[in-house]
């Protein structure tokens, strides 16, 4: 597998070929990551600093021009871009870690929790003040903690919709709200996917709803959050009473019926349903506008916001910004983190197609007072909610997941509840 890496001091674009280590996937984490790339430089030597994200090639465009932007405002530095996929990730940086190497400065999402406690993120608490983290959405800064401390701040955004085909809802009658405050609540959806599901004999031409993620904790938490529920204690060591709470059992089974009794929507839809109109709405990220624009310029579709029930409530995260506690160099690679994070957040939302989290970004720029970007905006200031950000959240998210595929299938929900409940309450009270 190629991956990207770039060094601007030279001016010119390297590339590097890895070879992806046979790592397990969810290997132990060192006790604290021996020396990284960010190794004290011979005299006369560029300071060197290397970044990993996990992105795609228009993002390490974006990525690379702060990168340039920084070293011309930082002479004597070099910071070098590795870009890797994100299901190799995690076990890059792992198997990088465990082996002495690895990044000064890295991507890092809601697994932040986990790599503090495995000695692989720096305390950044001497570095973001106050001032620091109060121009920044409070659901944002969830992920970035871990036992009372900061060791990761927010990159950007994203926060989720309703998409749908403007021609079907057009056809049939169905007005699309576009504010936080017409909502669609649980039985409206019900019924609208219910009204532009189609079959022919025993066959389903057109589901009437879906999601672009797979089934997991990002798509299915919503439901939960909306009906009240929530699936861990505010400790993040107790499913019991949480998960399996009435409110919780509620919505899984109301979100369970979609797959099951309505059979509007599948657990494995065609990647392209919605676009080629064989989903009439489909739940999707803020970014998927940008996969729109370019791989379908001429869908006609608009956005509506999330559903609501007692409450709203739409699942936000995406990458934060960590330092491995071994660079040579943490004062120079906290300036860069904040470089990239806060100094030039502005310009990477608008280049990336991600949400800014800064409050001073969305209230001076305008495209996020015109739709759809305003309703994500206003999605993650009034509605926003994260993943449990506990040191197991990837044990958390395969049992979450392997619960929500089972009610998805049919499975008795109070069985499947119960059962990742007692497996959450052995692990979490370990950790």
């Amino acid at each position: 597998m190629g991956i990207r890496a770039r060094s601007f001091l030279a001016g010119r674009t390297l590339v590097v070929s890895m070879v992806l280590l046979g790592a397990a996937c969810s290997p132990p984490g060192p006790t604290a990551p021996a020396a990284s790339g960010g190794a004290a430089a011979p005299a006369g030597a560029p300071t060197q600093l290397k970044v990993w994200i996990s992105g795609t090639a228009e993002l390490d465009t974006a990525m690379n021009k702060i990168l340039s932007q920084f070293q011309a405002e930082n002479p004597g530095v070099s910071a070098t871009l590795e870009d890797y996929p994100f299901a190799q990730y995690y076990e890059k940086l792992t198997t990088a870690f465990a082996g002495g190497s690895g990044p000064d400065v890295y991507w890092i999402d809601i697994r932040t929790a986990e790599f503090a406690k495995r000695g692989a993120l720096l305390p950044l608490d001497k570095y973001v003040s106050d001032d620091w983290t109060s121009d920044v959405l409070p659901v944002a800064l969830k992920e970035g903690m871990w036992n009372g401390k900061r060791y990761s701040v927010p990159m950007h955004e994203l926060a989720n919709g309703i998409f749908v085909n403007k021609a079907l809802f057009a056809q049939a009658g169905i007005p699309v709200p576009h504010d936080l405050k017409d909502a669609w609540t649980w039985d409206q959806l019900r019924q609208i996917a219910m009204k532009l599901t189609e079959r022919a004999g025993g066959t389903t031409t057109r589901w009437g709803f879906g999601s672009q993620r797979d089934i997991g904790d990002w798509v299915v938490l919503p439901y939960l959050f909306q009906n009240g529920a929530t699936p861990l204690s505010p400790d993040f060591k107790t499913a019991s009473r949480y998960l399996d709470s009435s409110q919780s059992i509620e919505a899984l089974t109301w979100w369970g019926k979609l797959f099951t009794e309505d059979k509007v929507a599948t657990a494995s839809p065609a990647p392209d349903a919605f676009p080629t109109g064989n989903m009439a709405m489909i739940d999707a990220v803020s970014t998927y506008v940008i996969a729109l624009q370019r791989q379908y310029p001429n869908l006609a579709y608009d956005i509506a916001p999330a559903p609501r029930n007692k409450q709203c409530a739409v699942m936000t995260g995406g990458f934060n910004v960590g330092i491995n506690p071994a660079t040579a160099q943490p004062d120079l690679a906290w300036k860069l983190t904040d470089y990239m994070s806060r100094v030039k957040h502005a310009q990477w939302a608008e280049d990336s197609g991600y949400l800014p989290d800064r409050k001073s970004v969305m209230a001076n720029g305008s495209k996020y007072q015109e739709q759809p970007w305003k309703l994500f905006m206003d999605e993650l200031a009034q509605c926003g909610v994260s993943r449990p950000p506990t040191s197991e959240y990837s044990f958390f998210a395969d049992t979450f997941q392997a619960m929500a595929k089972d009610i998805a299938g049919g499975a008795d929900v109070k069985a499947s509840v119960t059962k990742a409940a007692t497996a959450l309450d052995a692990r979490l009270s370990a950790s």
